[in-house]
């Protein structure tokens, strides 16, 4: 029986530390690898292929370097564009690999009488597919209010609909605010609906609309997702077998590339020594080998400020288990505001102090300017320039040319003349 494979949301090139940027190519990788090995005919790909519509060429060399692989293999390829690779002015890189003949991308419009007629791109093992691809602000919207889902409807076969964008019917409570279209905006009788922009799984069906299918993404996108994996969330894709009229099957295929774990601490009522030698322990008796470590600090300290704990020793420590990569995040740890916990809330600028003080401690430069006390003192100048807001009667490029000399002043440096 012939097996299509379904995926989305692959977000190439999505984190700033190269470590993750890796993990989520190494997902990318083993998916395509299990696709040959399962010998599927064809892979869709949802939407959001890429993190940005201009990706880090590196990485789109690599991705078109597998599914180049993946087609000498006998593997073709299908996909629309996500939101993320969609470019409201230019060429989607969607559009170059399209062009370059890796894949064929689906969302073929034709002409019509003020609506928008679908072409079929029918593959060779018989399946009929077409798509919308996902735009920038839900600007797809317009376009599904204008299909001509009348002679879509009509065309014979086993038919696929790609698209990338949120169910109303199907959207999780987690994601009301989300916007999303009805289910009746995708044109009803076809075999399998290939979705994407959802990050989450399921597999649903609706009168008139069977196998509305969200595979989420490979790996992760951002923190949160991080978070989810830690907690025991699983990544993958879907592999779907069919015969020449319906889909027969539809299985979901994991894809694990490193462990990722949560090391959570309560700083609640601890000292500033009482939180760093716990985590020191911590970092000490664990190993993290090959995992990617997301450690949270939460809590209030009982007295000190939190610029008092040695966090880039915490992290070294950690960093001699030889893990991938170490997150910290203490964005919900704080100080005592004051003796009994009551009176007016903390200076703003004695917060902004304290928290440039936390991230500096974890710098490393030979730089004495970027460091300790006056690396914070540097980075508060700076913050005051940037915060002076425009003047009366001060027309924009004054304002800029005006934040740009009070940087320059509060770092120390010279224009070149």
């Amino acid at each position: 029986m012939p097996k299509f494979a379904h995926m989305s949301d692959l977000h190439i090139g999505a984190f700033r530390q190269p470590e993750l940027r890796a993990l989520v190519l190494q997902a990318f990788d083993s998916a395509i690898d299990r696709c040959v090995q399962e010998k599927v005919s064809f892979v869709i790909m949802a939407g959001d292929i890429f993190d940005s519509n201009v990706p880090d060429l590196a990485a789109v060399r690599h991705a078109a370097a597998k599914i180049r692989e993946a087609s000498d293999a006998g593997v073709r390829f299908y996909a629309i564009y996500g939101s993320h690779d969609f470019s409201p002015n230019y060429s989607s890189i969607v559009d170059v690999l399209d062009g370059a003949g890796l894949f064929t991308k689906v969302e073929d419009i034709g002409g019509g009488q003020g609506a928008i007629t679908l072409r079929f791109v029918q593959d060779p093992s018989g399946p009929k597919l077409c798509g919308i691809s996902g735009r920038k602000l839900s600007l797809d919207a317009d376009m599904y209010a204008s299909l001509d889902r009348e002679s879509l409807e009509a065309e014979p076969g086993f038919k696929i609909f790609v698209f990338h964008g949120a169910i109303e019917e199907l959207r999780p409570p987690t994601l009301e605010m989300m916007k999303a279209m009805a289910a009746s905006s995708l044109p009803a009788g076809f075999r399998y609906y290939a979705g994407g922009h959802l990050h989450g799984r399921s597999v649903d069906s609706l009168p008139g609309r069977e196998n509305i299918a969200f595979p989420g993404p490979l790996f992760a996108t951002d923190y949160s997702e991080l978070l989810q994996l830690a907690r025991g969330d699983q990544r993958g894709f879907y592999i779907v077998s069919y015969d020449e009229s319906d889909v027969q099957d539809v299985a979901f295929v994991p894809v694990k590339v490193c462990d990722v774990v949560e090391v959570h601490y309560s700083a609640e009522g601890k000292s500033p020594a009482e939180v760093e030698a716990a985590l020191i322990d911590r970092g000490q008796r664990s190993d993290f080998s090959g995992k990617v470590v997301l450690l949270t600090i939460e809590g209030k300290l009982r007295e000190g400020k939190t610029s008092d704990i040695d966090f880039s020793a915490i992290k070294r420590r950690f960093l001699n288990s030889n893990p991938t990569i170490v997150l910290p995040n203490y964005s919900h740890l704080a100080s005592e505001e004051l003796p009994g916990g009551s009176g007016p809330a903390r200076p703003s600028r004695e917060v902004e102090r304290d928290t440039f003080g936390r991230n500096i401690s974890m710098v490393r430069s030979s730089e004495p300017t970027l460091v300790g006390e006056r690396g914070v003192d540097l980075a508060m100048g700076l913050l005051s320039a940037l915060k002076e807001g425009k003047k009366e009667n001060e027309n924009r490029a004054e304002f800029e040319d005006r934040t740009v000399r009070s940087g320059f002043d509060a770092l120390g440096l010279k224009e070149e003349e």
